[in-house]
């Protein structure tokens, strides 16, 4: 599993140029671009944590292990509210914050841990990683009560929901021909659909043992490769919003 936790520092390196880039050339002068850097960045820290939690430098810097916690519940709804964009431009709305809210939940729930000491936070990982549970087990301060995993997969799933009604009322309402002469629209929100619906694969395929890997490794390696396809299709598709 090496070279795969490898991949991830490339895939973390790339979207943190990517944000850079976009930031630069594009700025954030809407809504719309406001929702796809935080997407990028989000993208960047998950993928860059999930890589130095996977290898060595965990022992070197163990306060890194649950910090992309929060970012990692932004996803989805980042990437609902991008397409709502695309469809709609309805820009920013006051109940826009209540998709932060799971997120905020994470941070409170975890907040015993982050204030635990480095020492102690590194026993814990070594265990983790000697039990091969070290992205499944739960260290919230709520963890008896709630699963986080449970939280994020059902959100997934909701907001496919979400984003499936958006797209028959865009049709309802301009019809589907201007959805498909719009080619940029139609790849970016087809792709960012997929890219959604495999964040919600991982717990499925694994609790019906569909893979002969481990829940661990079938995670690693599943984001590892939309990591890269995710990187190389946004860049292609990423058009200056007039």
């Amino acid at each position: 599993m090496k070279e795969v936790v490898d991949i991830f520092l490339w895939i973390g390196l790339g979207f943190l140029a990517y944000f850079v880039y976009y930031i630069y050339h594009y700025k954030i002068s809407d809504f719309k671009t406001f929702l796809f850097t935080c997407f990028l960045f989000c993208s960047a820290q998950n993928t860059l944590t999930t890589y130095i939690v996977s290898s060595q430098y965990i022992e070197w810097m163990p306060h890194v292990f649950r910090s992309a916690g929060f970012a990692v519940y932004l996803l989805s709804p980042l990437i609902f509210l991008y397409i709502r964009e695309l469809l709609f431009e309805k820009g920013y709305q006051k109940y826009d914050w209540i998709h932060v809210l799971p997120g905020i939940f994470y941070v409170i729930d975890y907040m015993p841990f982050y204030l635990m000491d480095g020492k102690d936070k590194l026993e814990i990982i070594i265990h983790l990683k000697s039990s091969g549970t070290l992205f499944l087990h739960q260290q919230g301060y709520f963890k008896d009560y709630v699963s986080h995993m449970f939280i994020r997969n059902s959100l997934t799933v909701i907001y496919l929901l979400g984003i499936i009604i958006l797209f028959f009322k865009f049709v309802k309402m301009n019809g589907f021909l201007p959805f498909l002469e719009n080619k940029g629209l139609l790849w970016k929100v087809l792709f960012l659909f997929y890219m959604l619906f495999t964040f919600s694969l991982p717990p499925l395929i694994t609790i019906l043992e569909l893979t002969p890997y481990s829940a661990e490794n079938f995670y690693l390696i599943l984001f590892s490769a939309i990591g890269i396809i995710s990187l190389f299709i946004l860049f292609l598709f990423t058009r200056k919003e007039i």
